[in-house]
């Protein structure tokens, strides 16, 4: 499984996601987008209007933020 977390400073929520991610071992990249330039040519590729951090992907797959990542969690039973 491979997970990518697009997060940036002083992000509450980017925060909660990694710690989730941590708290069941599942090893992740991170992205960090704390450069306003990054995070807007970030923001054009995804699309969707998306505006907000954490963006976590799952095998390509954008799931979205922390609370699709809860979500996620429990439709795979992790």
């Amino acid at each position: 499984m491979n997970i990518v977390v697009y997060s940036k400073n002083n992000c509450v929520w980017c925060d909660r996601a990694k710690n989730l991610l941590n708290s069941v071992n599942l090893p992740f990249d991170e992205i960090d987008l704390s450069d306003d330039t990054e995070r807007s040519e970030f923001y054009k590729k995804i699309g969707e209007g998306v505006k907000t951090v954490p963006q976590i992907f799952i095998d390509d797959k954008r799931v979205g933020g922390y609370p699709q990542l809860v979500t996620w969690f429990e439709e795979n039973g992790i």
